[in-house]
């Protein structure tokens, strides 16, 4: 469970800032279900590449 921590935090960090987005930029419908489907998952891939780079 533990190597999945970096990943996670990623997670939650792209869904605040989509949140942030969508909340800021009135954004409705299909691209407001992009932003939530799509930077969640580019978040947590970001922070779990960066935390292996420095873990090597």
């Amino acid at each position: 469970m533990k190597a999945y921590l970096p990943y996670l935090a990623g997670t939650l960090a792209g869904l605040l800032v989509a949140l942030a987005i969508s909340g800021l930029l009135t954004i409705q419908g299909i691209p407001q279900l992009m932003l939530f489907a799509l930077l969640p998952a580019i978040g947590g891939a970001v922070v779990e590449r960066v935390f292996q780079h420095r873990s090597d």
